[in-house]
């Protein structure tokens, strides 16, 4: 199981995670969570100043990505969350 934990400690479960080499955006998709818990945490630059994400023994850090782009709901009911540094 992957995770994105805030920088307030707050954790999800994604499917996965990672910087767009495109327009350089941190994508990751959030399952099992409402969208107004996604909005909520992900629209607060305090939790996103620093992102942990943890696949098994692996951890990567994030830190910046404060400027919130927007969501993409799939149809699975999974959200994929953009966003850019700040």
């Amino acid at each position: 199981m992957q995770k994105i934990i805030t920088a307030t400690g707050k954790e999800y479960q994604v499917e996965w995670c990672g910087v767009s080499t495109i327009d350089f955006a941190l994508r990751f998709e959030v399952v099992n969570s409402t969208m107004d818990n996604i909005l909520s945490t992900f629209m607060n630059p305090v939790e996103t100043a620093r992102l942990t994400h943890i696949f098994d023994e692996n951890t990567a850090l994030y830190t910046g990505f404060t400027k919130f782009k927007g969501v993409d709901l799939k149809p699975n009911d999974a959200v994929v969350v953009s966003l850019m540094e700040g």
